[in-house]
């Protein structure tokens, strides 16, 4: 059978992460974008190119079909739908327990093979962009709360807010260090010589913005803010914690 999507139809963009599961430096997760097509789109498309038969009763029968392969699911049958693929069930989740029995599965959900005929059906489309989503926090603003200055230069014992993108601090490891510079400008390595901010100091703690107070044993010197965090978005946490580092800052 002939597609019946023009060209144009069969460009998509993707949107690749990485890949936070991963051991390899390089490696990426892509996201295609979505651009859903309702029942009564495809009713209305199957009408046009049908001269004659009713788009009331094809929706009449789209809906018995799709009771029927509900009460189907229901009874725990697997479901050929449409020559498309394959809807079956699956347990949701691990079983657990030394003699596992009933009330040790977690419940169950619904699967979907596709058919090689559907799977065909997706290998020509063609990639239009990609785009590279960083998930790294990212410090855009620091900020001197006890004279409203934004040029870096921060008090001992005194306010800082920090602006930027993905700053939530959350999970395992997250946290924010002074880190001093070495000769050429950047934060040394040996992390023993960082110092971390006390989480009791911390008094927001947002996406866009973190508040805290300056630790009472820095010297007066040149550092850059160091920056961990396990957040993505909500309360979703990242397996491995990601890192921003600002601009180089003074401490008076």
């Amino acid at each position: 059978m002939q597609s019946i999507f023009k060209d144009a139809d069969s460009i998509l963009s993707v949107t690749l992460r990485k890949n936070q599961f991963s051991t390899e430096e390089n490696s990426f997760v892509g996201r295609v974008s979505r651009n859903t097509i309702t029942l009564e789109n495809l009713i209305a498309s199957i009408s046009k190119r049908n001269e004659g038969i009713s788009p009331f009763m094809i929706q009449h029968v789209a809906n018995l079909l799709g009771e029927e392969v509900l009460t189907a699911c229901q009874s725990g049958k697997a479901v050929s739908v449409l020559g498309l693929g394959t809807m079956y069930i699956s347990v949701d989740g691990s079983v657990v327990g030394e003699n596992p029995g009933e009330s040790s599965i977690p419940g169950f959900k619904l699967n979907f093979t596709p058919s090689a005929r559907a799977q065909a059906a997706v290998e020509s489309i063609r990639v239009d962009k990609v785009i590279l989503a960083d998930s790294n926090p990212v410090i855009d603003r620091i900020i001197n709360k006890f004279d409203q200055n934004e040029e870096r230069r921060l008090m001992v014992g005194k306010g800082v807010r920090i602006t930027g993108e993905k700053l939530k601090l959350l999970g395992e490891a997250s946290g924010i260090w002074f880190a001093p510079v070495d000769e050429d400008g950047s934060a040394v390595k040996d992390e023993d010589l960082w110092v971390k901010v006390s989480e009791n100091t911390l008094s927001f703690n947002n996406p866009k913005s973190l508040e805290f107070y300056v630790p009472d044993s820095l010297k007066q010197d040149t550092y850059r803010i160091v920056l961990r965090t396990r957040y993505c978005s909500g309360s979703k946490e990242l397996k491995n914690p990601v890192m921003a580092i600002s601009k180089t800052v003074s401490v008076e």
